[in-house]
């Protein structure tokens, strides 16, 4: 399994002094190392490259690394579109032992004494584990419970009911087979927590399992091998060279589709939230075949706005972007 390169949190920290501030809209790809949580990652560019407005648009557990997306300016925007799209991570799994975070991180609860299971049976249960499911959530999760963080209640040793989502696994194949670290690589639905298929795999074995290292390297259209890793981001810092490496609104949104707007005048009126009824007659075809959202588009690739053709009363119908969709 590939590993992200090791870079201390403190020193990161100490050098993450407030740039000069810059306004930028997009998105920029990290690999994040382990040991840092998501929100560590997010405060600490946010102060090293003066970007005032950032988040992400999926947690990653400290012990995980590997894609985190994040969104600058506007971008933050668009972020309950990005964080909907499917994931892949390569993970790593130690069969026959349990933990009560279901991770290398947490106090083992059960050692199993059995015979190692057998190739041919882990593969079927794998491929018995694909499709879509109801899957519970991990009590040490930060999902919030009765108004508080899930593993706060555990913590505070609270019989709170775990929550159960609808979750799909697309795939599931075995990469490593070597008893009793496996290595697996998953394609999942948004919103799935691969240690809790570990151990659900590892408990239709029977013999338990929990996970040892997890790497997300996909979500939605973006991949790893495009991130930057902090200790990058940090040189890149100074002379700004790291902007080269955002990716603009209308990139991100690249899968959904797009309708030119070459009227000034009608571009003029989107930008104040107006649509006039005579565009949108003229895009019936548009309004039939997509419910939404569509970007609308002016010249040089711009991101005008985002509309859904057929909202229903009360429902957003358009979302307007007012600034360059790069830089200011």
């Amino acid at each position: 399994m590939h590993e992200t390169g090791q870079i201390s949190m403190n020193s990161l920290k100490r050098s993450a002094q407030r740039a000069p501030s810059v306004v930028v809209h997009g998105v920029l790809l990290v690999d994040k190392p382990e040991g840092w949580t998501s929100h560590d990652v997010v405060d600490s560019l946010r102060r090293r490259l003066g970007v005032s407005k950032m988040g992400h648009t999926g947690t990653l557990d400290p012990f995980a690394t590997g894609l985190l997306v994040l969104c600058l300016g506007e971008a933050t925007r668009i972020a309950d579109l990005l964080t909907h799209m499917d994931k892949r991570y390569i993970f790593r799994m130690r069969l026959g032992v349990e933990t009560d975070t279901l991770d290398l991180t947490g106090r083992v609860t059960r050692v199993y004494e059995g015979p190692a299971v057998s190739p041919e049976r882990l593969r079927n249960t794998a491929a018995e584990m694909v499709g879509p499911q109801m899957q519970q959530v991990p009590r040490y999760a930060a999902v919030k419970v009765q108004g508080r963080r899930l593993y706060e209640w555990t913590r505070a040793g609270k019989e709170i009911e775990a929550p159960r989502r609808p979750v799909e696994i697309y795939s599931l194949h075995i990469v490593e087979d070597t008893w009793p670290e496996i290595s697996c690589h998953v394609h999942c639905s948004k919103g799935t927590y691969v240690r809790q298929l570990a151990a659900d795999l590892g408990r239709r074995l029977g013999c338990g399992a929990h996970v040892t290292a997890l790497r997300r390297t996909e979500s939605g259209p973006f991949s790893v091998h495009d991130a930057l890793p902090l200790d990058a981001l940090d040189r890149m810092a100074h002379d700004r060279e790291w902007m080269r490496h955002v990716i603009p609104l209308h990139a991100a949104l690249s899968h959904l589709p797009a309708v030119v707007v070459t009227d000034a005048a009608i571009r003029n009126r989107i930008r104040h939230g107006q649509l006039p009824e005579t565009w949108l007659n003229s895009q019936a075809v548009v309004a039939e075949g997509h419910g939404g959202p569509v970007r609308l588009m002016g010249p040089n690739n711009v991101l005008l706005a985002l509309w859904w053709p057929v909202a229903q009363p009360g429902q957003r119908r358009l979302k307007v972007f007012r600034s360059s969709d790069t830089f200011i």
